[in-house]
């Protein structure tokens, strides 16, 4: 232990390589350190606060990982939700410093850490990488959708419902069992500006344009298989045709790993025998004219050629 107390003051207790780089200055001072120099460490931010009584190194990334073993060294028996599940399960939400849990009566909310007392389900809680426990993907995708601002709720809910994640009929069907709790009236209005199939203004605007335009004869939210299964739920479908129009934001297509599996995605549609068009909210809003024009040449050409 004196080798670790010793060395740069930028070291951390050995237990955190085992805890996504977090741990608690009490572990600190079970490796050797001193309570002063626990102190100096604090007091100098060589170590800084993750969130309750987790620490981590120096200008720490924020990672969701990180927030998770945080709230867990806080209370063991938390259960990591809302903004901080989500970005566990890789939903494309924001940061967030607070990391938010679900806790028991009693425990109150700590120094960037959330307590949320409210019900769950055994079937709304997993067990993730090293034995935390989370709110299930569609639990979260939920509390997500009532606790984000309006405007980032839709955008997310339009990112879960084509990742198949939390479809619109899924979103229905759990309102029902939420009548009276907090946020129900933020789902009714998701489900009521969604009625059309429409999940983003980008895609609201697209239907418009494609009705004020007399083309008909298409889906919204259509699943696509292959023989290897599930391929995608598309924005649009006309099936007659095998045509899909696919309308691109970059919260949903931005990351790196969005980027490769978009382009197998890509692939296994063309395989399939559909020929895919993708539009830009700038397409649509700036070229509409030339985004319907696309559109026609594709159908009268899959007309012409089925």
């Amino acid at each position: 232990m004196t080798s670790n107390v010793r060395g740069s003051s930028r070291e951390v207790p050995a237990i955190a390589a085992e805890q996504a780089g977090v741990f608690t200055l009490a572990q600190a001072g079970d490796e050797g350190w001193t309570p002063r120099q626990v102190r100096r460490r604090v007091e100098e931010h060589t170590w800084v606060r993750v969130a309750g009584r987790g620490y981590a190194g120096a200008a720490p990334e924020i990672t969701a990982l990180g927030q998770a073993w945080a709230a867990r060294l806080t209370w063991p028996g938390c259960v990591v939700s809302h903004t901080t599940a989500a970005r566990l399960h890789g939903f494309p939400v924001e940061v967030d410093p607070d990391t938010h849990v679900v806790v028991g009566a009693g425990a109150h909310s700590a120094t960037r850490l959330r307590a949320h007392q409210v019900p769950l389900a055994d079937h709304d809680i997993v067990i993730t990488a090293g034995g935390l426990l989370a709110c299930s993907r569609h639990r979260t995708a939920l509390d997500c959708l009532v606790w984000l601002p309006e405007d980032r709720a839709l955008r997310l809910f339009a990112w879960l419902s084509t990742h198949g994640v939390l479809t619109r009929a899924e979103l229905a069907a759990a309102v029902p069992g939420r009548l009276g709790r907090e946020g129900t009236p933020r789902l009714l209005r998701l489900l009521r500006v969604t009625r059309s199939g429409a999940v983003s203004p980008a895609e609201r605007r697209m239907y418009t344009l494609l009705h004020a335009a007399g083309l008909r004869g298409w889906r919204a939210g259509c699943q696509i298989f292959d023989g290897d299964g599930l391929i995608a739920v598309v924005d649009l479908l006309f099936a007659a045709e095998r045509l899909i129009v696919e309308i691109d934001g970059w919260a949903a297509h931005g990351s790196r790993e969005a980027f490769v599996t978009d382009r197998r995605r890509q692939n296994r549609l063309v395989n399939a025998g559909y020929l895919v068009l993708r539009f830009t909210w700038e397409d649509i809003v700036r070229h509409p004219e030339s985004v319907v024009a696309s559109v026609q040449r594709a159908l009268n050409r899959r007309a012409a050629h089925p």
